[in-house]
Formats: C-alpha cells, structure tokens, sequence
C-alpha cells in the first residue's frame, strides 16, 4: 500500500517536525566545540598554536552562532 499523496486533514501543523530545532541543535554542538578545542588548543599547546587549526576552529564557532540565530528567526515566523 502506498501512502496518500494529498493533504492529510487529520494532521495539524504542530505535528510538523519541527526543523529549527535541529538547526539550533547543529548550531550549538559547532559552537561549543569550536570554541572548546580552539582554547584546549591555546591553554594545552607548548608549542606555538597551529593557527590555521584554530581559524577554521574559530570559522565553525562563527557558523554555529549564524545556525543559532536562523532557528531563532525560523522559530518566530511560524508562532
């Protein structure tokens, strides 16, 4: 059998996944560990910081907080 291929009318729009939370997720999980590994990389190194290391750790940092913001803005257009 196969499923129907209209609208279901039974189904309400809060029953839709809801996909700014695993954007904000996403967001977050980058975020955190962007910044984590680049300061256990500045406290733990004795030598000098492999610096294009901590730019691109820094980079993900950055687009984690851009995720974080566009579920933000997806949240508030569907309340």
């Amino acid at each position: 059998m196969t499923e129907p291929e209209g609208p279901q009318p039974n189904r309400s729009p809060a029953d839709a996944p809801k996909d700014y939370e695993t954007v904000r997720n996403i967001g977050t999980v980058a975020m955190v560990a962007g910044v984590a590994i680049s300061f256990g990389i500045l406290i733990f190194d004795e030598r000098s910081p492999s610096w294009p290391w901590l730019v691109g750790l820094w980079i993900m940092a950055l687009i984690g907080v851009g995720l974080r913001i566009e579920a933000g803005i997806r949240e508030r257009r569907r309340s």
